[in-house]
């Protein structure tokens, strides 16, 4: 699936605030592991979407530190922060960066 718009002459509506914040107070499991970085981006941006109990997550690595401009950017810290269980595609050593950005992950 692409992301809304790519393709489109309408650029702008990729990065204009054009909708509302979503909300998921239930959702503990998220699997975003084979998608486009816009999801990614879009779920983890607490512009865009509210997590308050994600506890799981499944994605790219290389997405994810995209997303994250390297486990600094403030915009998407704190739908990390509950974060417990962190799934990547292949078992890595993750930088101490990684820890700070999200606090809950086992050692």
């Amino acid at each position: 699936m692409k992301p809304p718009f790519l393709g489109t002459p309408k650029y702008h509506l990729r990065y204009k605030d054009w909708c509302s914040i979503i909300e998921e107070p239930h959702l503990i499991s998220l699997d975003i592991e084979c998608v486009n970085t816009y999801y990614v981006e879009h779920f983890l941006n607490e512009e865009k979407a509210h997590l308050p109990h994600l506890t799981e997550l499944k994605v790219c690595y290389h997405s994810l530190k995209f997303v994250t401009k390297n486990f600094t950017r403030d915009e998407t810290r704190r739908n990390c922060a509950r974060i417990k269980q962190l799934i990547v595609e292949d078992p890595i050593t993750y930088p101490k960066d990684v820890y700070r950005y999200f606090p809950l992950l086992a050692v």
